[in-house]
């Protein structure tokens, strides 16, 4: 009796198409130049270091020495700006560019971070080979109080980068949003980088509270409502709106009053009395021009189909069949 011969089945495997390594020189290029952007205006205005209070030697302004960071207790608002704002512009470009190809996110933090801290050791070596630290422990207690902004700064631009350059609309939005108020003082910078900060434009103070409630109402529009949790995002960038201008001035009205002799307590507590007065006297006008930009532009989008959306819905099969997979 000959054995029946069963068929057996036919698999036929896909060949699977090779995976590409995400680029890294790239994004930590990307990084790298994120964070010159971000000090890059204070850069252009020559980068001299601001005469300090405790400095050994009398020396002219235009006789100090260059710096990489605006290291000054009149300056700590800005400095902060400049250095939250590096990490913030390389997480945009990042986004921007993990749309179109895959890239190693962490190498372009990694370009950011080395700009930060290269930028701070310069500085903070510059200054504290001017500085008396042997006999004046106010010196190294300014020192030590720069030094740990700085830090702190470095450490929020890695953050802002981290939201900014995620997938997620919402992420992205709230990171641009918390940095409208510094987007600001960044832009100010530029004009007082050719006219100098002993004549400054008179249009800035209109320019710095303008500026950021534009950018927090074009964030607040491209996050949407959708879905509803994406209220929350627009509850605390409006919220950071409203408080942080009177913050800073808070911060630095403590910072820079020289009557305290370095006191921290009593800066702090100057800081803490003089807030309330300052949210009173910038309003929330901005906040609510902020609002009207965010409502407007997203009924906008919700009445207006975008490319992608008219794309999906007339070719829905193409969509699931894709074998593209967005790495990051």
């Amino acid at each position: 009796m000959l054995p029946v011969c069963q068929a057996l089945p036919v698999t036929v495997s896909t060949p699977i198409a090779p995976t590409t390594p995400p680029a890294r020189l790239l994004p930590f290029l990307v990084g790298v130049g994120g964070g010159l952007l971000g000090i890059l205006p204070w850069l252009v205005g020559g980068a001299r270091l601001p005469l300090q209070n405790l400095w050994t030697v009398a020396t002219m302004p235009d006789a100090m020495p260059i710096v990489l960071l605006p290291v000054n207790q009149y300056f700590a608002i800005l400095l902060f700006s400049l250095v939250l704002l590096g990490g913030v512009f390389a997480g945009i470009a990042i986004r921007i560019l993990s749309q179109r190809r895959t890239v190693a996110v962490w190498a372009a933090g990694l370009g950011v971070l080395a700009v930060h801290v290269i930028a701070t050791l310069q500085s903070f070596v510059v200054v504290a080979g001017g500085l008396s630290l042997s006999y004046d422990v106010r010196a190294l207690v300014y020192l030590g109080g720069m030094l740990g902004g700085a830090v702190a700064a470095a450490l929020l631009a890695q953050l802002g980068f981290w939201m900014t350059s995620r997938p997620s609309a919402a992420i992205a939005a709230l990171g641009i949003a918390l940095a409208a108020v510094p987007f600001g003082q960044w832009v100010a910078r530029w004009f007082l980088a050719f006219t100098g900060d002993a004549f400054p434009p008179v249009f800035l103070p209109s320019l710095t509270t303008w500026i950021p409630a534009i950018v927090v109402g074009v964030a607040l529009a491209w996050c949407g409502i959708r879905p509803a949790w994406r209220i929350a995002v627009w509850i605390v960038s409006l919220l950071t709106l409203a408080l942080l201008p009177s913050l800073f001035g808070a911060i630095q009205y403590g910072l820079g009053s020289r009557i305290l002799g370095g006191n921290l307590v009593e800066m702090t507590a100057a800081s803490v009395q003089i807030f309330p007065m300052l949210l009173a006297e910038d309003g929330f006008l901005p906040v609510l021009v902020a609002l009207v930009i965010g409502i407007v532009g997203t009924v906008v989008r919700m009445l207006v189909p975008t490319r992608q959306e008219t794309d999906a819905g007339q070719q829905p099969a193409a969509a699931e069949e894709s074998p593209y997979v967005s790495g990051r």
